[in-house]
């Protein structure tokens, strides 16, 4: 090995942790866990330095172990071996989106007044991407039928609609709006039963019912299936905050913010338009504060994979997040 090198694919990118680190495969969407001192040796400039002279740096105390680490991540396609790294060239290093709104959540209960069609069309003109609209009390699903019209040929690829099971709802009133609005996903929460009723097989489309309730002081979950590993993911979260960037959410007084939980209010939905509130330099606020800069979650293996919502607070000349968790374990 001595004029070996070892490179991991382009799409495999190692991430340390506090107690554990990763490897995250942007390609495939899946992470190994790896040890911190295996973390270490790949942060090393691979391009450069042959395996032997990485033992070297390690004063050859790891030299059958980087062996077998090597080859264990070459036979599962996380890197391969080459006499000449100079044709490899990692990816740039940069995020870009066209979308002046990438997702936005609206909650609506049975004192909402705002005009929810007028909304979707202000979103649809900033190109937002995903919607989720949370109806924490019994609704008329006439109403949203009728609501939700400006979703056709709109912009929003996904509008995913939690609808109270106590609604005047039947299925078939469900069914028809999720076949009239293809973008459409339904969730009943709050439900006597768990089931699912199933919509189209080519689109693995489905009604889901849950006994879990929606409400405003619904908490956010951490959970590592909830995570999302994919390249624009990967970059957007090394430059942004990928919880708040490009998100707005409208709560259901109409008042407009960074995210439903948030204290900090900017406007009015009644009285001021989506595309004035988030060109200000104080909603934006949020979006630049990537969680390389946040304490706790900059040593968490998981910061480029996770969309936490949480407000953020500064102390002393340090970002922390408001709800933390317990994910970098």
């Amino acid at each position: 090995m001595t004029n070996t090198y070892f490179l991991l694919f382009p799409s495999c990118v190692p991430v340390n942790g506090t107690k554990v680190s990763i490897i995250m495969d942007l390609d495939k969407g899946t992470y190994l866990e790896i040890p911190n001192l295996l973390h270490d040796i790949l942060s090393i400039d691979l391009q450069r330095f042959t395996i032997h002279e990485i033992m070297k740096k390690f004063d050859h105390q790891y030299d059958q172990g980087i062996k077998e680490y090597f080859q264990f991540l070459v036979d599962n396609q996380y890197g391969f071996y080459t006499k000449d790294p100079k044709p490899f060239r990692k990816p740039e290093d940069i995020f870009y989106s066209p979308y002046k709104i990438i997702s936005s959540v609206l909650a609506i209960n049975t004192t909402t007044n705002y005009d929810l069609p007028e909304v979707l069309k202000q979103l649809d003109r900033l190109s937002c991407q995903l919607l989720q609209i949370r109806i924490y009390d019994p609704y008329d699903m006439d109403k949203l039928f009728n609501s939700l019209s400006p979703l056709k040929g709109s912009s929003i690829k996904i509008c995913e609609v939690y609808v109270c099971y106590y609604s005047l709802i039947s299925e078939e009133q469900l069914i028809t709006i999720c076949k009239e609005y293809p973008n459409v996903i339904i969730v009943v929460h709050t439900s006597k039963e768990k089931k699912q009723i199933n919509i189209s097989d080519e689109f693995n489309k489905k009604i889901v019912f849950t006994g879990e309730q929606v409400h405003a002081n619904t908490k956010e979950v951490y959970d590592p299936s909830l995570f999302t590993i994919s390249h624009s993911m990967y970059y957007e979260s090394r430059h942004f905050n990928s919880g708040l960037h490009r998100k707005v959410c409208i709560d259901t007084d109409g008042s407009i913010k960074n995210y439903l939980s948030h204290t900090k209010v900017y406007g009015n939905i009644k009285e001021n338009k989506i595309s004035e509130i988030i060109t200000k330099p104080k909603f934006q606020e949020r979006y630049f504060i990537t969680n390389d800069q946040i304490e706790k979650c900059k040593s968490c293996q998981f910061r480029y994979m996770c969309v936490s919502n949480s407000d953020i607070i500064k102390k002393n000349g340090k970002y922390f997040k408001k709800h933390t968790c317990n994910m970098d374990f």
